[in-house]
């Protein structure tokens, strides 16, 4: 499948045509915005918790409100005086509430024996010296906000670690909060890659649609499901999406020196063939299984989940395909589908950080299109897509 590289003037012009309304909580540095915008929604505001991805967002997107802060302490209130609407205008309420305690990484760093729930409570570290506790707890706060600002729709994302173990008690009393606030909901595990991303990286995401919106759509639980984009089998090779990439001959001599020095490369990814046909994990190279984060990337295939963590220079997490260094900003945006003139603030490592907690436009952009074509366009023109 080939891969088009685009620029934030390509975002800002799909913008324009204004077909619905966001406000993104969780926002990060910009990622799910930036989908929605290819779909030309228009974002009214949004909330971010850490200074560094606000100004990254803030570089992008000048003209878009920020709320700062812990959405602990905002109410839906703070959000509709912002954005100038009353309770029920808004077309859709975006939100990736912090995820790591019921990923695979989260409970690896946490826990001895393998619990999701080893990682509950615990408090998480950003790389700008921001910490917030009990993080299971956001998604919550953001479905009290949704409930204060009813939306007609609500579109949330975390990670599929969520859906499966003892995380599935949190899994089912998220449904259960959105039925409680008035919304039919329907989770499903999407993979990038198959939405004209260059990764390999499966999220559970969350729509709810507010009741009487069901209603109209003549939509049951059996169909509702339909309301997500469909998937194509046609993936972007990494050679495809990193064609014609412009390279720093700076950052990539920094790259390999500092990476040729650690563990991970002496131990482990020197052991590593060049240029594989696949993915290749680490703890099949080292000696006692170690280093299975640490992933060679293949040009033939997608890329790999990127991470906050695993995206840092000296740390595990995916590595060049034929040279011992990580990945460039240039390369780490072109795999997670973000425009080539993007910016990103602070440093190098807050740069990758950024990249690796985004939700990748393009996926982003497949379920607001469907989004918006079955639901919103439909509920403005009064009548509806889905009727089976």
């Amino acid at each position: 499948m080939k891969y088009n590289p685009y620029t934030l003037q390509d975002v800002i012009k799909a913008s324009s045509q204004n077909k619905f309304s966001v406000i993104s909580t969780f926002a990060g540095g910009g990622g799910s915005s930036t989908g929605y915008r290819l779909a030309g929604g228009n974002i009214l505001c949004m909330n971010e918790f850490v200074e560094e991805a606000q100004n990254t967002y803030r570089e992008n997107y000048p003209n878009t409100p920020i709320l700062p802060g812990d959405i602990k302490k905002l109410s839906g209130k703070d959000f509709l005086d912002i954005a100038k609407l009353d309770v029920g205008e808004l077309d859709i309420l975006d939100g990736s509430p912090p995820c790591s305690a019921f990923s695979v990484a989260g409970v690896l760093s946490h826990s001895k024996d393998g619990k999701h729930s080893d990682g509950w409570g615990q408090t998480k570290n950003y790389s700008d010296g921001k910490m917030v506790e009990n993080i299971e707890d956001l998604f919550f706060e953001f479905l009290r906000v949704a409930d204060e600002i009813k939306p007609k729709v609500i579109i949330a994302e975390n990670v599929a670690g969520l859906t499966v173990g003892e995380a599935k008690i949190y899994f089912n009393k998220i449904q259960n909060t959105f039925e409680d606030i008035g919304y039919d909901v329907c989770a499903k595990v999407l993979d990038s890659r198959y939405f004209g991303v260059s990764q390999t990286r499966t999220r559970v995401f969350f729509i709810g649609l507010r009741n009487d919106i069901t209603t109209k759509a003549g939509l049951t639980f059996m169909n509702i499901a339909n309301v997500f984009p469909e998937e194509s089998r046609d993936i972007v090779s990494l050679e495809e999406a990193l064609k014609d990439l412009e390279y720093d001959a700076e950052e990539v001599k920094m790259l390999t020196d500092r990476f040729s020095n650690t563990a991970y490369w002496k131990q482990t990814g020197s052991k590593m063939p060049n240029n594989p046909d696949k993915v290749l994990t680490g703890g099949d190279y080292h000696p006692k299984g170690h280093h299975f984060n640490l992933k060679r990337v293949s040009l033939k295939q997608p890329g790999p989940t990127l991470t906050a963590m695993g995206s840092q220079i000296t740390t595990a997490g995916a590595f060049h395909w034929n040279e011992p260094r990580k990945l460039t900003i240039g390369e780490l945006k072109r795999i997670q589908s973000l425009p080539d003139d993007f910016i990103l603030t602070g440093k190098w490592n807050q740069k990758a950080e950024r990249i690796g907690r985004m939700v990748p436009p393009l996926l982003l952009k497949s379920i607001a299109d469907s989004v918006y074509e079955k639901v919103i366009k439909e509920y403005k023109n009064g009548w509806f897509y889905i009727r089976t």
